[in-house]
């Protein structure tokens, strides 16, 4: 039975859906019964669909997927993904701030059960509070993870995964910083929290992200790092953290471009690959 594990939709439409499917079967995407997009699940079942040209229009919409395997009935999943992809905001009146940009809204409803909310509507583009924002959450095929950022210059910035802590630094006078936790983070689901403190060594400033270290197959090399894109990410803001300079964006999409269609278009969830630069 074909499934929905990550729909990922941006307030302009653009979506990158994945699941499971039985191994090789294609997979077609239909939105109210009509298809939009198609693609074909690996040796392991696991399928990914970008929606992008064209995107999904403002509005609802119901997203079902269709197994078809050579000689056999097509399977329809039972899942079905609600999206409502927000209206573009309207210009604002001389004077006056423009609207917020609203997110998509968007559930996986099951079989049978309450629908999962997994993408919440937020006005926030980037995770940040206050003067504390996180850049970037990467890790190495051990799992050993470097955590970047931007604060207060001269502040101390402090890490938590799981509400434990892992790390401690300090915001340089560019007001960058950079954490690595000494010890790997396990396969799965955490919750990641960086707290801004104070003198008194109080927390004044507080951001929590919820990440996943998935299993993904070390690069032929075997010595780059896997990046996991968080809310905000672009190619030339990873560079910049990874190797001190922007224009090496075109290596991370050189190195990944199974998974990048478009170099201005990247979602969070998805895991780069980090080659070394000579």
């Amino acid at each position: 039975m074909p499934s929905f594990d990550v729909a990922r939709i941006g307030p302009d439409g653009r979506a990158v859906i994945a699941g499971r499917a039985a191994p090789g079967a294609k997979v077609v995407l239909l939105d109210g019964g009509k298809e939009i997009a198609s693609g074909v699940a690996d040796a392991r079942g696991e399928w990914v669909i970008i929606v992008q040209e064209p995107s999904l229009t403002p509005g609802q919409h119901e997203l079902r997927v269709i197994q078809h395997i050579e000689g056999r009935a097509p399977v329809t999943s039972d899942q079905v993904v609600v999206a409502i992809v927000p209206q573009p905001p309207s210009a604002a009146a001389p004077g006056t701030a423009p609207a917020a940009k609203e997110e998509t809204l968007v559930m996986i409803s099951p079989p049978s059960g309450p629908a999962r909310l997994v993408q919440p509507p937020s006005a926030a583009g980037v995770p940040r509070s206050g003067d504390l924002v996180i850049s970037t959450v990467d890790y190495d095929d051990r799992g050993y993870a470097t955590i970047s950022g931007q604060a207060a210059p001269g502040t101390t910035v402090r890490a938590y995964i799981n509400d434990k802590i892992v790390a401690e630094g300090v915001a340089g006078a560019d007001g960058r910083w950079r954490l690595a936790p000494a010890n790997p983070i396990e396969q799965g689901k955490h919750t990641l929290r960086i707290d801004r403190i104070a003198a008194d060594g109080k927390p004044v400033a507080r951001l929590e992200l919820l990440f996943e270290r998935v299993a993904v197959p070390p690069p032929a090399s075997g010595d780059r790092k896997r990046l996991y894109v968080v809310r905000g990410d672009n190619l030339w803001n990873i560079a910049r953290a990874h190797y001190g300079d922007g224009w090496h964006h075109t290596k991370i999409f050189n190195a990944n471009k199974e998974q990048i269609r478009d170099p201005d278009l990247i979602y969070p969830g998805q895991v780069f690959s980090l080659p070394k630069v000579e």
